[in-house]
């Protein structure tokens, strides 16, 4: 299966804390046997890669978001190409799995989107790291 993993990457309050984080949602996918595609491990990180067009990146994106089998998405921070990315999952039919902390208040309209399958409230790094194994041992696209 190939799972397209979104989460802010543009004015974040703490990037290397991010970035771990991600690494660490990465492994969890990995260890469970899955493919995955995250624009901050495959080049298209504002951070890193500056010189990407905004067209580049919106076409590289949405062409692996596009062959995916279900989307990973980190709420916990706002991004204005998250929720472009939700929204392009739900008109493709792609399932959603959302992440964010207990207590931290995200858009409701985002977490409205009927493509969103699951929604994942976690206390800490390694709670969302035990839930979304959980989802993906069990998860099977409708």
């Amino acid at each position: 299966m190939k799972i397209f993993f979104a989460g802010p990457l543009t004015n974040l309050k703490d990037y290397k804390k991010t970035e771990a984080f991600y690494l660490q949602l990465a492994g969890v996918v990995k260890e469970c046997g899955h493919d995955y595609f995250w624009a901050f491990l495959n080049g298209t990180d504002p951070n890193v890669e500056r010189d990407h067009t905004p067209q580049y990146v919106y076409e590289t994106d949405t062409g692996n978001l596009k062959t995916s089998n279900l989307m990973i998405a980190y709420i916990g921070e706002p991004s204005t190409g998250v929720g472009v990315e939700i929204e392009y999952a739900n008109t493709h039919n792609i399932p959603v799995v959302v992440l964010y902390e207990k207590g931290n208040w995200t858009s409701r309209m985002a977490r409205g989107c009927p493509s969103i399958k699951k929604e994942i409230v976690f206390s800490s790094q390694d709670d969302a790291c035990t839930q979304l194994k959980e989802y993906l041992v069990h998860f099977v696209k409708p």
